[in-house]
């Protein structure tokens, strides 16, 4: 009988034993699932999204959603550094590994990702990933949507990532990211093209940003960033000496003052502001308090 006891307590012992593993092995498991970062993530940097559309020629596509992500998440006064444009694009194709780049920038995170047109529909995939020391996945998500809708989706994967970070949204913030405002897809289409040209700076692209940007305002005679790319190209031409400033900046100013009737959210009309008063104007404090305005709406307009 003893004996019998004793069987009885060992069975229970190693029963109670491999539960206990069992709990254990799922913990390991469900934490390897959830990899959360382990410190706060303070900035980020939005590598060139990959062109998987199957035509090279919508690269100026793909790039300006690269460039939508980085100026979404530029507004979000919660998050101390988001890395430019300028500084990013060097990495387009590029074969240094993530943790490489991460390190150069300086950054606590990256988001990488890739983007498809479907009919007419817009896929991105999008990654966010910290990459020190070891690159670890934080989080993935798949977003389809309409092109009449792809700013909603912008705004969509911007929440995403800030709630990923665990970061607090100002009332503003929240507002605007919950917009749902739709747009002309083909007025957009020549926006980015637009855009494309302009980054370039030649006198040849800047004309054929010009077009473009007028091309979107025939579409949509309301489209507040056409007419701030319109004012950038008079900028241009002025800068580079193509014009003298008593022809350019009138036509700077009225683009500019045209967008920002339309819409005056808009960090780049104020930021064109400051450039048209301190280059042209001479007037100090006018585009001081346009530049300041400017990194109120986004606080890493860099």
């Amino acid at each position: 009988r003893l004996r019998k006891t004793k069987l009885l307590r060992r069975k229970k012992a190693i029963l109670y034993a491999g539960a206990v593993g069992l709990i254990i092995i799922a913990a390991v498991i469900a934490l390897s699932l959830f990899t959360g970062p382990a410190e706060a993530i303070e900035s980020i940097a939005v590598l060139p999204l990959k062109n998987l559309t199957g035509d090279i020629e919508q690269e100026y596509f793909v790039d300006g959603i690269t460039d939508e992500l980085i100026g979404q998440l530029g507004q979000i006064s919660g998050l101390r550094r988001v890395i430019s444009r300028t500084s990013i694009m060097k990495y387009k194709d590029t074969d240094k590994s993530l943790s490489e780049i991460a390190r150069e920038l300086n950054v606590d995170a990256l988001v990488e990702g890739s983007v498809q047109q479907v009919g007419d529909s817009v896929r991105i995939r999008v990654q966010l990933i910290d990459a020190l020391p070891e690159e670890q996945n934080l989080w993935g998500q798949t977003y389809e949507r309409p092109m009449t809708e792809v700013l909603a989706m912008y705004n969509e994967v911007a929440r995403a990532i800030v709630n990923e970070v665990q970061i607090t949204l100002t009332p503003k913030e929240e507002t605007r990211l919950a917009s749902t405002l739709q747009i002309n897809p083909q007025a957009y289409e020549a926006y980015l093209k637009g855009m494309s040209h302009l980054y370039k700076l030649t006198p040849p692209e800047l004309d054929a940003a010009l077009h473009y940007f007028e091309q979107a305002l025939e579409i949509d005679p309301n489209y507040a960033l056409a007419y701030t790319g319109i004012s950038f190209v008079w900028i241009g031409r002025q800068q580079m000496g193509l014009l003298i400033p008593s022809e350019a900046t009138p036509k700077a100013k009225e683009a500019a003052q045209r967008a920002l009737e339309l819409d005056d959210t808009l960090a780049e009309v104020h930021y064109t502001l400051g450039i048209i008063r301190t280059w042209s104007d001479w007037d100090w404090e006018g585009g001081e308090q346009a530049f300041k305005r400017a990194l109120e709406i986004k606080p890493n307009y860099a």
